[in-house]
């Protein structure tokens, strides 16, 4: 892969030990460029990731710690983890470079190109992502997966654990897109929201009529 020159990211990247493998956001591998990457002490699974935003004194943290990537020269600011997606409307107005909390910013997009009942997404726990992180685009139609259910991934990240099976990893993601498509027979394309998942957009592609957006 052709790296791209003087192209900075920067990466707001929860306080997590588990194993980022490449494609994932936070292995400064995954990305042609150079990755700066800003771990926030304060930012765990446990209070970032849940049914309500995280609390006013975190969201300030973690817009400080941005103000400290913007002022390395970064040119794009993306997060760790797409349960931030709540905070896009307030990094965004706070930096002067592009800011992607979450790959949930493409759903204005895919709504406009497909019907929401030919979108799904999966996440890292479909009881905890609501309404609240499609900021204002979600429809009850559009289905939601997790993993969850899963035997390997869902238990290792929300246990911070340093060690995973990227084997059994896959299959639960396998897993969890085929739930998804038997709920929502009609999907089209399905949003990888979390950042963890996207190691796995290559295999996914391979199925057929399952288009795979990711961050």
């Amino acid at each position: 892969m052709a790296e791209v020159d003087n192209f900075k990211v920067g990466v707001l990247m929860l306080n997590t030990r588990f194993p980022r493998l490449p494609g994932d956001i936070g292995n400064p591998d995954s990305l042609p460029c150079e990755v700066i990457i800003r771990r926030v002490d304060a930012a765990r699974v446990d209070n970032v990731v849940g049914s309500e935003a995280p609390e006013a004194t975190l969201q300030q943290v973690l817009l400080e710690a941005g103000d400290e990537l913007q002022a390395q020269g970064i040119d794009l600011l993306v997060t760790s983890c797409g349960f931030l997606s709540c905070m896009q409307d307030a990094l965004a107005a706070r930096y002067w470079v592009p800011v992607i909390a979450s790959s949930l910013v493409l759903m204005p997009f895919l709504r406009t190109v497909y019907g929401p009942a030919e979108i799904g997404v999966l996440t890292f726990d479909s009881r905890k992502l609501t309404e609240l992180h499609f900021n204002g685009w979600f429809d009850d139609q559009i289905c939601i997966g997790g993993i969850e259910h899963g035997k390997e991934l869902h238990r290792v990240i929300s246990q911070d654990e340093t060690e995973l099976d990227a084997g059994l990893a896959e299959q639960d993601v396998l897993m969890a897109v085929d739930a998804l498509r038997q709920r929502q027979p009609d999907m089209k394309v399905v949003v990888l929201e979390c950042t963890n998942l996207s190691p796995y957009r290559g295999r996914l592609s391979g199925i057929p009529g399952c288009l795979c957006m990711t961050l």
